[in-house]
């Protein structure tokens, strides 16, 4: 019997995955749901307790993507070179998903009510962290808490410019790609510290 539920419940993620990516996160409904699925509108609730339950797990199954991309970058012995492969990654990753992106990014903007389950949380510590020895090798005069805050208000700063490389804000941009612009925002953030780490 668990069996079952679990294919019914793997079944209408991948419906969701799907709807998401050819038509846009707008089209993540029970009633759009259940007609990509073909899996009645009950079904789904019993599934899912909600349709932010069921866009957490579109959004964890996102970050285990982009965590499998970024186990994959090659390191060199250059902390500063190994940041700028995780972020161009990370901004590759996110221009070739960007409905699936924005899903991720609007959840975290707009779902202050709903609270997602522990393994969702530890994905997202998780994805907190790349780059995290890199970072603290570059800047070892940073220490403790200083550091670590740094640290976060670059991911932070990467993850709220990450809305505009899956929008089409940047489609104007000629001097810039969009690929590039979470690099520039980084190398000027670490150009910043290092400024700040010489005071």
């Amino acid at each position: 019997m668990q069996n079952i539920k679990d294919n019914i419940r793997q079944k209408l993620i991948a419906a969701g995955r799907k709807l998401i990516q050819e038509k846009g996160m707008e089209f993540l409904t029970a009633r759009k749901l259940s007609e990509a699925s073909g899996c009645s509108i009950g079904t789904i609730y019993n599934q899912f307790t909600s349709m932010d339950e069921l866009a957490a797990e579109q959004n964890l199954q996102t970050l285990r993507e982009l965590e499998t991309v970024l186990n994959a970058v090659k390191r060199s012995t250059d902390n500063y070179d190994n940041l700028n492969r995780l972020v161009n990654v990370f901004s590759g990753f996110v221009c070739e998903n960007r409905e699936l992106w924005m899903l991720l990014y609007n959840f975290h903007l707009n779902r202050r009510d709903y609270m997602p389950e522990m393994r969702y949380k530890k994905q997202l510590v998780r994805m907190m962290n790349y780059g995290a020895e890199d970072f603290f090798l570059l800047f070892p005069a940073l220490k403790g808490r200083r550091s670590r805050i740094m640290r976060e208000v670059l991911m932070l700063g990467l993850f709220g410019i990450s809305a505009m490389l899956a929008t089409d804000m940047l489609n104007g941009l000629k001097t810039v790609n969009r690929e590039n612009i979470c690099r520039i925002f980084s190398n000027a953030f670490l150009a910043g510290i290092t400024l700040l780490d010489r005071e």
